[in-house]
């Protein structure tokens, strides 16, 4: 089970040409309410809210118990959400891009993974054929991801 944040959701959009690999390859995958929010408010830039709306088995969480206050002073609400949703449901995998956010989820002893991750199993589950022209598309749709990270994911992929 997988736990999205608007980042890798909008990134494995454009890298996967939409987001309908993840159910197969991570069982469960929830996203947030707070999540879509993010992603509908970011609606003119492109349509990701749409298309995670269309993908029949991803499941968005209201979050029946709300979000801890110290995640929330100290996370955006999209990251808090995620953060608070994984605490909720251990063993849960959290998908974040962001270093801050990641920091929270290590020290909360939370599973982790981020965009590079989740093309790489999607290349060795044979659902992706190149990792370098899913980091390509990311960064023409103007996403923003480390060169030592690509590097490293990169070698891994063997490319």
């Amino acid at each position: 089970m997988i736990i999205l944040n608007s980042s890798p959701v909008i990134h494995l959009t454009v890298a996967l040409g939409g987001l309908d690999a993840l159910p197969a390859l991570y069982g469960r995958v929830l996203v947030p309410e707070p999540v879509l929010r993010e992603l509908e408010a970011g609606a003119q830039l492109d349509d990701t809210a749409r298309r995670l709306r269309i993908v029949p088995d991803i499941e968005v969480d209201a979050l029946a118990n709300g979000i801890s206050p110290l995640l929330a002073g100290e996370l955006d609400l999209g990251e808090a959400a995620v953060i608070q949703l994984a605490l909720d449901l251990p063993g849960a995998t959290v998908v974040l891009d962001d270093l801050k956010a990641r920091r929270v989820a290590r020290r909360s002893s939370i599973p982790m993974t981020g965009s590079l991750g989740v093309l790489l199993h999607a290349k060795r589950r044979g659902k992706l054929d190149s990792v370098a022209q899913g980091v390509e598309r990311i960064r023409r749709h103007g996403g923003w991801l480390a060169n030592d990270v690509v590097e490293r994911v990169l070698a891994l992929a063997g490319e």
